[in-house]
Parts: structure tokens; C-alpha cells; sequence
């Protein structure tokens, strides 16, 4: 009887050590590291064994992989796959299981392989910049940011919040505030339908408000967590108010226009996950009314210093046809505003 419960014991113990250890990396030299796979990327697997942090192994000392979990994999050519990873063919390729399907592969051209997209997925960055001159000319401008993105099946919403300021000798130059509301609905990836709201606001210019709400289609080019692409083209309709601190006896005017808008949103890592780039850029053109078209470019790098902290640069342009001017203005406004900005930020 005690044998026999012992046995028991030894066999669910076995069991158990092959669900923990569900993925094992087979290195050309003979060796076996099990673990948790976390993501194939930069030529570089990173598992997680249960005693110790994740750690990254280059793929080419890498003979084949075993595993019995489900991966998103995206070969060399772009192929992508949603399959297993079944350890070596005869021929010493890494078998790629998807289904009753089975392919061989070399190990190397695995260019991406993800863990499976999580029901309920939500990112968010808040960062701070700013730039401080002094000397001959004393200058500041500070930046504080903050974007989240819901994902869940078939759904995404992405929300921003910028406010931004600057001084130039003591004197405020620039003064904006945005708001941003994005809803896509996959349809059909990668395609999507758009719900897009934006508030805006720069009492320098005397832009008491600026809304837009448009609606329109979007293409997810990427959709990897690692490398981000998607365009959205819409058109909607535009309200703004302006001048209420003019000394024009009318007071504020607010006029309406139709508008049509395009949106990019692109990231990619590099370097092993350390270093980001992204750029973002969203363009509004009036269609009837105030005649204007507005663009708003940010390009910019971070660079992880923890998994919760990195620092990030970026580079703000925003640039419009017909700016606002106020009545009373004594200089024009200028097209064009351009910021560099150096800060750190929090990523979770």
C-alpha cells in the first residue's frame, strides 16, 4: 500500500514538472534548458526557467525547440503561423505544428514568435519631458503625457492626454492641452472601423476649443507586440471657438466645418526589447468653412532603463495651413510649432 502511494506521488510529481516545464530549448552543444518561453525576437529567445528570472539564449546555439503550448510565429517571409513547436524532423529542421498541419522549418527563420494574445490586454505610458535654457536667452518647455490602450477580441480603445507649455524670457509662447479618443472595431482583421474624438485647446492663439468627431476605416499594417503600424483614414465634423480674451465687442466665434482626417501610429523595438522607436502623426483638413488643414507629427526613442521606467526623446511638429489669429494679435501667429523635449517616462 505505501509503495503503491508512493508511486503516486512520484508519477503526479513527474506530471507536474512537465506542465511547469512545458518548454524546453535543445542547444547544439547537448545541453537542455527548460522553462517558459516568453517571445522569440532580435535573434534572441527569452525563457523563463523556474529558477531564475527570464534570460535571453541567441537562436543560433539553439539545435530545435519542444513545446506543447500554442505561439503566434511569423517566419523570415512573413508567413504566420498559430501553431506548436514540435522539436526536430529528421533532417534536423524545427517543426512547426499547426493544426493536422505540420511544417519544417529551419530554426532561424523564425523572425517572431509571441505568447497568445491575452483576452483582456492593456498597456499604458504617462512620461515627462521638458528642456530648460539659460544664459543669453532663458527658455522652458515641459511636456507631461499620458496614453492607455484596452484591447479585448475584436476591440480597441486608445485614449491621450497632452498638456504642453512653454516660456520664452519669462513670457509664455506656447500653451496647448489635447484630448484624444480613439475606438476601433476588427471587423475583420486586419481591417477595422474608426470612432475617433479629439478636444483641443491654446489660449495663446485664442483657441477656446477645438472638437473633432469622425468616423472612418483602418488597417492594422502590423499588429505584433513588438512592431506596430496602422493607418486610419475618416471624416467627420469640426467645432471651434475662438477669441474669447479678444477685445473685439462681437466676442467668441464659433464656426463648423466638415473635415476629413488621417491618423498613423507606428512603434518597433530593437535591440533586444531595450530601445523603441515610434512616430505618430494625424492630419485634419477642412472641407467646407475656415479653409486650414492641421498636422500634428510626434517622432521619438525610448530606452528601457527598467521594466517599469525608461527615458524617452522626442521630437513634437505641429504645423496648420490658416492658424487661428486672434483679432487683436499684434504679431501673426506662426504656422508652425517644433519641440524638443528629453524626459523619462513609466511604462505598465
Amino acid at each position: 500500500m505505501t509503495n503503491n502511494f508512493l508511486r503516486v506521488i512520484y508519477l503526479g510529481t513527474l506530471l507536474s514538472c512537465q506542465i511547469t516545464y512545458a518548454d524546453v530549448l535543445v542547444l547544439k552543444n547537448g545541453d537542455r534548458i527548460s522553462g517558459e518561453i516568453k517571445r522569440i525576437w532580435d535573434n534572441e529567445i527569452t525563457i523563463e526557467p523556474e529558477y531564475s528570472d527570464e534570460f535571453k539564449v541567441d537562436l543560433p546555439a539553439v539545435d530545435h525547440i519542444e513545446s506543447d503550448r500554442i505561439f503566434e510565429i511569423e517566419l523570415e517571409d512573413g508567413t504566420e503561423i498559430v501553431g506548436q513547436l514540435g522539436g526536430a524532423d529528421t533532417d534536423g529542421k524545427q517543426l512547426v505544428i499547426a493544426g493536422e498541419e505540420s511544417h519544417a522549418v529551419p530554426l532561424a527563420s523564425l523572425f517572431e514568435l509571441d505568447e497568445p494574445e491575452k483576452t483582456f490586454n492593456w498597456e499604458s505610458n504617462v512620461e515627462f519631458s521638458a528642456t530648460l535654457n539659460s544664459g543669453n536667452t532663458d527658455s522652458f518647455n515641459a511636456k507631461l503625457k499620458a496614453d492607455t490602450i484596452v484591447a479585448i477580441p475584436g476591440h480597441r480603445h486608445l485614449g491621450e492626454i497632452t498638456f504642453f507649455k512653454e516660456e520664452l524670457i519669462g513670457d509664455v509662447t506656447q500653451e496647448k492641452d489635447l484630448f484624444k479618443y480613439n475606438y476601433n472595431w476588427l471587423f475583420r482583421e486586419p481591417w477595422f472601423f474608426s470612432t475617433k474624438l479629439s478636444f483641443e485647446r491654446d489660449p495663446i492663439i485664442e483657441l477656446d476649443q477645438r472638437i473633432i468627431v469622425s468616423v472612418g476605416i483602418g488597417l492594422d499594417i502590423w499588429n505584433r507586440p513588438r512592431r506596430e503600424l496602422s493607418v486610419q483614414l475618416g471624416i467627420g465634423g469640426q467645432t471651434e471657438t475662438i477669441g474669447s480674451l479678444t477685445s473685439d465687442p462681437v466676442g467668441p466665434v464659433t464656426s463648423e466645418s466638415s473635415v476629413a482626417t488621417w491618423s498613423m501610429r507606428y512603434r518597433q523595438e530593437f535591440f533586444s526589447d531595450d530601445l523603441e522607436l515610434y512616430h505618430n502623426n494625424s492630419i485634419t483638413t477642412n472641407i467646407n468653412g475656415r479653409t486650414n488643414t492641421s498636422y500634428k507629427t510626434t517622432t521619438g526613442l525610448r530606452y528601457e532603463v527598467t521594466d517599469l521606467l525608461y527615458a524617452n526623446m522626442s521630437v513634437d511638429f505641429d504645423y496648420e495651413t490658416d492658424p487661428v489669429n486672434a483679432v487683436d494679435a499684434v504679431d501673426p501667429v506662426k504656422n508652425e510649432d517644433i519641440a524638443l523635449l528629453i524626459g523619462i517616462g513609466l511604462e505598465f
